[in-house]
This record gives C-alpha cells, structure tokens and sequence, in this order.
C-alpha cells in the first residue's frame, strides 16, 4: 500500500529527518556552537549573509547541519536552498545501504512562512578511499509545510530572507 501513494511515502521520510534534525539539535549542544555564524544570524539584523559558504546551522555530537552554499535563486516568491547533515557514524537510508551525508533541497517563501522540499539525498563518504557515491535519492515536490519558530527551517529562514 505504501508504494502505491508515493505523497504518504515521501511525507514519511520528510517527516523523519526532520524530526531527526530536531532531536539532533535539541540534544546536548557542542561548545563550538556558541561561536557558528548562524546563531548570530538567528538575532535579527544581526548579520547578513552571503551564499559563498556553508553555513553551520547546528552542530553536536552526533551530527552537523549546515545550510549549504548557493542559497539565494529565486523563482517567484520562492528562495531555493539546501540543508546537509553530516553524521559522525554510518546511518541507514531507505534502501538499506549506509550513508554519513544526508542532503534536502527545497524552496521557502519568506513572506507567506511556508516551504516545500523537492529532492532529498542520501550519500556515503568513504574516507579511506576519499570517494563520495549517493546511494539513495528521491526527487518529488512535497506538500507546503508552514514554517514554526525553533525549527531547522525557522533558521534558514533567517539567513536566506535577511531577517
């Protein structure tokens, strides 16, 4: 039944690594966080970014977030973006194989406060062998998600529409 409604599938797994990205940031905060750019950009008028360099949306002992460079292309009200997490030990993807590296891309709308995702990826980087493979990726537009305050989204949110 799940395969034949890819929308429920695909809000299942938005919903998950959302969630995960939650947890992982609500856990015990590593003290190089204090010193990121993006809590600083989280205060308004605080700082403006630009879209050259990763930024370091949160970090912890589990898993760094960043929302990543070449944020910024606007299609109508939309600003496109990406957000990867990098996982200090191997997670599973929905196909099974490992993976460290896990990215969405997506869109938001900074005046309605809403955002939608329309590919999401999943990577193993093997240091030894200093290769990046994807080893799993989904690309479909979700369903508009309103965007609430102390989300990863909140942040991004931020940063990308200089508020």
């Amino acid at each position: 039944m799940l395969l034949t409604k890819p929308s429920f599938l695909n809000k299942y797994c938005l919903s998950l690594m959302l969630a995960l990205f939650v947890m992982h940031g609500v856990h015990a905060k590593s003290d190089h966080q204090e010193s990121t750019p993006a809590k600083a950009g989280a205060q308004k008028g605080a700082h403006k970014y630009s879209n050259d360099k990763d930024i370091v949306l949160r970090k912890n002992a589990q898993s760094t977030l960043y929302l990543l460079s070449g944020w910024g292309k606007t299609e109508g009200p939309f600003v496109w973006y990406t957000v990867s997490a990098h996982f200090n030990s191997d997670q599973l993807s929905p196909n099974g194989k490992p993976f460290n590296l896990f990215s969405l891309s997506g869109a938001l709308d900074c005046k309605e406060n809403h955002f939608f995702f329309y590919r999401t990826s999943y990577m193993y980087f093997d240091v030894k062998a200093k290769s990046l493979n994807e080893v799993f990726f989904k690309k479909a537009k979700s369903d508009v998600i309103s965007i609430n305050p102390e989300t990863i989204e909140s942040s991004v949110k931020a940063i990308i529409c200089n508020e």
